[in-house]
């Protein structure tokens, strides 16, 4: 009898268990539904070829020696890598950088085990109706407490790992975002070095002009001396001759303020003495497929790239808030109301804590968190589209002025040739006493307004290229040695 009333009795608690088991588990159902539904991937915009400007029919047969963004000066080169290493410009997009991997560093150690050390001392009068007896109970003790605390999270549904992997994406979106600052900063750089430059040549054309200019007025003093012209044309050749030396003037300014802008992207306080060189010939347009492969590590595409997986993976975190978060914390250490037995074996102290979080009631408030970042997703998605749109879009305006600057090389060129054959046949006369020295200056006259619009022409092809290849991934001019950098900044 006694033995069927033992069965029964582990049997009914069995039983118990059961009920118990069903229980919590419906609980756990209960805290993880509704559970929100996997979001579809979503659809980015691509760019084609056919959104590209045609090739060109045909290209000029030089433009192919160099590289893209290999522009064939060393000292652009040079100021380049200062910029680089100097501007201002450039160390904030260095603090972002470093800003965003402490805190892809902060989330990846709060999803970590943690293991502390806690000790104190403290002294206390215990009351005599208080929860110790006597002979604690009235009396006045000093008490201690060392231990090791111990804590980890499982991270089974992968909110931390989501988490993890959201702040490494946003760092990699601005080490993206500080590559597109030095292309940005080498192009701003490599345009206002040339316009420089061209401001210089302009100086000289212009001086030659008002030589040119200056000689026509003293031969028509000459023949008004010698009686074999009124004069007249005297004054208005004159006022031709104020002309070029005005636009000396401005071109001069605009020099200087050429120099004022490099020293002020360069970020220097004493800008390396500039030294005058022909403008280069731009590398010709890539073809069509080419500019689309180049186009997709224009770092702004992957910055906006990156913080769209970021975006993802934050949604990814959110989704796992839903399910039930299970923990462990464990303490062993020493615990005594006398400072005096604190390290005796009695006083030791062990204790394991698991724990479960169950989201029973938040459904409202996590939902909100999840909308919410599935709007920063959507947004993420526009504005990548967006980047896209607008790499397509500097790659065809810098394409389109490129293709025609270099379409106005070759009639140009044969005007010049024109000109100069006619300025030697000028010359063969002259001195065979045919024609007087007129006819020769104009064609010198000529000649250079040519050479000035050879110079014009070939700043705007340049322009043109540098703004092509930074559209097309920002392509920087060799960097020239570490102790060039620092001789060009002493």
């Amino acid at each position: 009898m006694n033995y069927l009333s033992s069965d029964y009795s582990r049997a009914n608690h069995t039983s118990r268990l059961a009920r118990i088991a069903i229980a919590v588990l419906a609980v756990l159902l209960a805290g993880c539904a509704p559970l929100p539904t996997r979001d579809a991937p979503p659809t980015f915009a691509a760019a084609r070829v056919s959104d590209l400007v045609p090739d060109a029919a045909a290209s000029p047969p030089a433009a192919s020696a160099a590289a893209p963004g290999d522009y064939g000066d060393p000292q652009l080169s040079r100021l380049v890598a200062l910029a680089l290493q100097d501007s201002p410009t450039m160390a904030v997009a260095q603090a972002r950088v470093r800003q965003a991997d402490m805190a892809a560093g902060q989330t990846q150690a709060a999803a970590g085990a943690t293991l502390a050390f806690d000790g104190q001392v403290n002294r206390e009068h215990y009351p005599q109706g208080g929860f110790y007896p006597p002979p604690i109970a009235g009396s006045t003790r000093t008490s201690g407490h060392a231990a090791l605390d111990f804590a980890y999270d499982f991270d089974f549904w992968g909110r931390n790992r989501s988490a993890l992997a959201a702040a490494l994406g946003q760092a990699a979106a601005s080490r993206a975002d500080a590559r597109a600052a030095a292309a940005a900063l080498a192009a701003s750089v490599a345009r206002t070095y040339f316009q420089w430059q061209a401001a210089d040549q302009h100086i000289h054309i212009a001086q030659q002009v008002e030589a040119q200019r200056q000689a026509l007025v003293e031969r028509e003093a000459r023949r008004v001396r010698a009686g074999l012209a009124p004069g007249a044309e005297l004054a208005p050749l004159n006022a031709d001759v104020a002309a070029p030396r005005q636009s000396v003037v401005q071109l001069e300014t605009q020099r200087a303020q050429a120099e004022r802008q490099l020293q002020a992207l360069v970020g220097v306080h004493a800008l390396p003495a500039l030294q005058p060189v022909p403008l280069p010939a731009p590398v010709a347009v890539e073809t069509a497929d080419l500019r689309l492969d180049l186009l997709a590590r224009r770092p702004e595409i992957a910055a906006a790239r990156d913080r769209v997986q970021a975006a993802l993976k934050e949604v990814d975190s959110q989704r796992a808030a839903f399910y039930p978060d299970i923990n462990i914390s464990a303490l062993a250490g020493f615990d005594s109301v006398a400072i005096a037995t604190l390290l005796h074996r009695a006083s030791r102290e062990v204790a394991v804590t698991p724990a479960i979080h169950l989201p029973i009631f938040d459904a409202g408030r996590l939902r909100a968190g999840l909308d919410a970042r599935r709007a920063d997703v959507a947004l993420a998605v526009a504005q990548y589209d967006q980047a896209l749109q607008q790499a397509v879009a500097d790659v065809n305006d810098a394409t389109v002025r490129l293709q025609g600057a270099q379409r106005e090389v070759a009639p140009l060129a044969g005007q010049r040739r024109g000109r100069e054959r006619d300025l030697a046949s000028a010359k063969v006369r002259e001195q065979a006493g045919l024609i007087d020295g007129h006819e020769r200056l104009v064609d010198e006259l000529v000649l250079t307004a040519l050479q000035d619009q050879e110079v014009n022409l070939r700043l705007q092809a340049l322009v043109a290229r540098i703004d092509l290849d930074h559209a097309l991934g920002g392509a920087l001019p060799a960097a020239p040695a570490p102790a060039e950098v620092a001789d060009a900044a002493r």
